[in-house]
């Protein structure tokens, strides 16, 4: 499949991509797809019907719905860990069953989501307070998707932000934290550990730092702390109250994190409803991934051109230009994300 997808470039290499539309009117509505509110433009590439067509028959080939279907199952797709993927189920507000292991994990889904929604609201109404009073900013501590993936949601969602302030700390050198540390009250600070395993040596070390920031005016600086873990023991240790651990499973990723626990941030900042918005939107495309017929499934045609580009035409970069100074972290995150 790959031989005639390299026979073919070699017949239209020197083509202009202008010429195209000089022999297709409709080259845009055939080289497009929209879905909801989304709009996928791939008329501007050299792909042309007969590459199309030999992409989706590579990609029937390889047979990605098969690939697709398991992984929606909550089977072991992740093939290097032995684990499921279903960041998809943290989006699934239905509640539809999903095993892992024959268990159904969507009823713990559901409570940790209600869990996070009912303390976010306590701190947004004043009724969770420091000891100062009122929350008036809250801190991620966090690396990777436990920080990227929360503060480029909140950031690129800020006319909604109707919470307190949001602040995302990732990075270990003592500059990062001294700066926004100080420009806080910490009787009125609450500080939110993201850490799946709570051994993250520079989550972990920003956390130190910030706790003894906080307990030189803060008598209980503990009871100002929530953690995002897995790692109750060493949660306990640290002495944050299980009420305020929020746990996730292995089989979510974390580049897709936001979506569950570790967006505990946005729900503070934005509240809960629109955090159901935020989950609601992304498992419209999972739908529309599990659905659409190949040729008008926005996922694999995206994943298609990426491959006719990269692996066909050999180009070594690709550009992410956000047209909004909101999204200024968009590209960083689909960085890691493809990574992932």
């Amino acid at each position: 499949m790959f031989d005639q997808l390299f026979q073919h470039l070699n017949q239209i290499k020197d083509r202009k991509i202008s010429s195209l539309f000089d022999q297709d009117k409709d080259r845009v509505s055939k080289f497009s797809i929209f879905q909801e509110d989304l709009y996928f433009d791939f008329s501007k590439t050299n792909i042309d019907e007969k590459a199309l067509k030999l992409l989706i028959n590579l990609a029937k080939s390889r047979r990605i719905f098969e690939a697709r279907d398991a992984m929606f199952r909550g089977e072991p797709i992740n093939s290097s860990e032995g684990r499921a993927v279903l960041h998809t189920a943290l989006r699934d507000l239905n509640g539809s069953p999903v095993y892992v292991d024959q268990t159904d994990v969507m009823a713990s889904i559901l409570q940790t989501l209600e869990k996070m929604m009912l303390f976010a609201e306590r701190i947004r109404s004043g009724q969770f307070t420091g000891q100062g009073g009122a929350i008036t900013d809250v801190v991620n501590i966090g690396i990777g998707g436990s920080d990227l993936g929360p503060s480029m949601v909140v950031e690129a969602l800020s006319p909604y932000h109707d919470g307190p302030n949001c602040h995302f700390i990732s990075n270990v050198d003592g500059a990062h934290i001294h700066d926004v540390l100080s420009k806080l009250n910490p009787e009125t600070t609450f500080i939110i550990i993201a850490s799946k395993t709570f051994t993250t040596s520079e989550t972990m070390r920003n956390a130190q730092t910030a706790y003894s920031w906080m307990s030189k005016k803060v008598d209980k600086a503990h009871l100002q702390f929530a953690a995002v873990s897995s790692a109750v023991q060493k949660t306990d240790e640290f002495g944050i109250s299980r009420d305020l651990v929020f746990g996730f499973e292995d089989w979510v990723g974390g580049r897709y994190s936001l979506w569950g626990p570790i967006g505990l941030s946005i729900i503070i900042a934005l509240g809960a409803n629109a955090f159901k918005l935020l989950l609601s939107g992304a498992h419209e495309i999972d739908t529309h991934f599990k659905t659409a017929d190949m040729q008008e499934n926005l996922p694999v045609i995206l994943a298609l051109v990426g491959i006719w580009h990269n692996q066909i035409c050999d180009y070594s970069t690709r550009t992410v230009l956000p047209y909004d100074q909101r999204l200024s972290k968009l590209p960083a995150y689909f960085q890691q994300l493809e990574m992932e």
